[in-house]
């Protein structure tokens, strides 16, 4: 029962930070336009679970994340969800080599994760239709959203930092009372 309980909590912490971060980026941050671009909260979100809580949970939140921006997007279904799940997994392999009080690995990984997602999103929304201008879509829309994402990521490390700290202290509460 205490374990189920756990679970559910863990989940709805998880999922209110999801939803906020899609708020944030599809309603706020359009107001906050730099060079033409907004950051990618959700990808921040997803980078960050993933090598915080590892492969399992990155995963999942990169789905549901894909899956909110597929929801509300005249694209391709499902594309968004396979790129976010896909960068949280590969963000989870990083768990073992992350640190809390050291900020240097995830900004590399934030920075590292939107250049990917933008190589994905080039390939699938821009190279299918014959539109081959790839040094201009990364000069202009790539390096820009990295750019204003790692800066973002810097403010929403400490929060997701919490976050974890908090679902931490729940895993150890519900292994105590196993004991």
């Amino acid at each position: 029962m205490m374990k189920a309980l756990y679970h559910v909590l863990k989940a709805l912490t998880i999922g209110l930070a999801l939803f906020l971060c899609y708020l944030l980026q599809t309603s706020i941050m359009s107001w906050f336009t730099l060079a033409g671009v907004v950051p990618n909260v959700l990808l921040i979100f997803t980078g960050m679970l993933g090598f915080m809580r590892g492969r399992k949970v990155g995963a999942l939140a990169g789905l549901c994340s894909g899956l909110l921006l597929d929801l509300f997007s005249a694209n391709l279904f499902g594309m968004y969800a396979l790129i976010y799940m896909l960068l949280g997994y590969m963000n989870g392999f990083f768990r073992k080599i992350y640190f809390g009080d050291s900020l240097r690995l995830p900004v590399i990984l934030v920075a590292t994760t939107d250049l990917i997602y933008g190589l994905m999103i080039y390939c699938s929304l821009f190279l299918t239709r014959g539109r081959i201008g790839l040094s201009y879509y990364f000069l202009h829309v790539m390096v820009p959203e990295m750019v204003y994402t790692v800066v973002l990521s810097l403010v929403f490390y400490f929060p997701m930092y919490h976050m974890n700290q908090f679902l931490d202290r729940l895993e150890k509460r519900r292994d105590r009372g196993r004991a």
